[in-house]
């Protein structure tokens, strides 16, 4: 029998995905390396399917949407176990968001985007927060199950799971929070980001190494209560802007985001960026 179900008998029902979560940690670390990188077959490739994703961040959502329209300050985590606006580095997050929007609207009344991995909009709320002048026509593109929670809780946002629809057209900005490394085929998943931007990219939240090939590693984030695990990519920074110039991408401003604090298998993954790009074909 588990931890948390020998603690069930003594506990309220709010404090169960808490036990669990604890119980998942003592067993295994939450990071590690994947030594045989990612396989095409991993199951591990689909761990953000798991109902207990969306089940936990439905959970917290109107924390999070009541502390962004607040007017207290954006160091809000739309994953943390408890939502609270006093977090520097989500601020930093958040805050750098802003900006990519401020510069992305300038000049005008209006702004397309496409959100790559939105989750259940978390980011359209922040947009239309530190932006309310601006008419958004916002797009999120994530798993089925995360779209259907969205289009309930935000109706006013077009969420689709289909990428195709999503890559029809094109948006004024393009922007990848904590995503792109999901997808096993990260190349062709940039340059098609790249294609879809009509003028600007930013890609944030980004894993990185300083040198050396993309490397898989394994996540568990029971502390969450996503009772899953997945696979992802930790990426080299050189790589990453030697792919993104590639693709007509020119880079406009670099973002502090975290320094080494999380690790995999006792080794620290270095740090995190973000990157907002200009899409150069469209220069003269």
């Amino acid at each position: 029998m588990s931890l948390a179900s020998r603690l069930k008998p003594f506990l309220p029902p709010i404090a169960l995905p808490l036990a669990r979560s604890a119980a998942a940690l003592i067993r295994r670390p939450e990071w590690a390396y994947v030594p045989e990188g990612w396989q095409e077959d991993d199951p591990r490739g689909q761990g953000w399917h798991h109902p207990s994703v969306v089940e936990a961040q439905r959970r917290r959502w109107p924390d999070f949407v009541a502390a962004v329209e607040s007017t207290g300050p954006l160091g809000i985590g739309h994953e943390a176990v408890r939502i609270e606006a006093g977090d520097i580095l989500n601020h930093n997050i958040l805050i750098s968001f802003a900006h990519v929007l401020g510069r992305a609207a300038a000049g005008r009344d209006r702004l397309s985007v496409l959100d790559w991995g939105g989750g259940l909009g978390y980011y359209a709320v922040v947009a239309r927060s530190v932006l309310p002048e601006i008419a958004f026509d916002y797009t999120v593109e994530d798993l089925p199950g995360v779209c259907e929670a969205g289009r309930e809780l935000l109706p006013a946002v077009r969420f689709t799971s289909d990428e195709e629809e999503a890559l029809s057209r094109r948006y004024d900005l393009v922007f990848c929070s904590s995503s792109l490394q999901y997808s096993r085929d990260w190349l062709a998943m940039l340059r098609r980001l790249a294609e879809a931007a009509d003028r600007w990219v930013f890609l944030t939240r980004l894993p990185l190494f300083e040198t050396g090939p993309p490397r898989a590693v394994v996540q568990r984030p029971h502390w969450a209560g996503y009772h899953t695990e997945y696979i992802s990519w930790v990426f080299s920074r050189p790589e990453i802007l030697e792919a993104a110039a590639s693709f007509g991408l020119v880079l406009e401003r670099e973002f502090l985001v975290r320094d080494g604090s999380a690790s995999a298998g006792g080794t620290p993954l270095s740090y995190e960026r973000g990157f907002l790009f200009r899409v150069s074909r469209n220069e003269g």
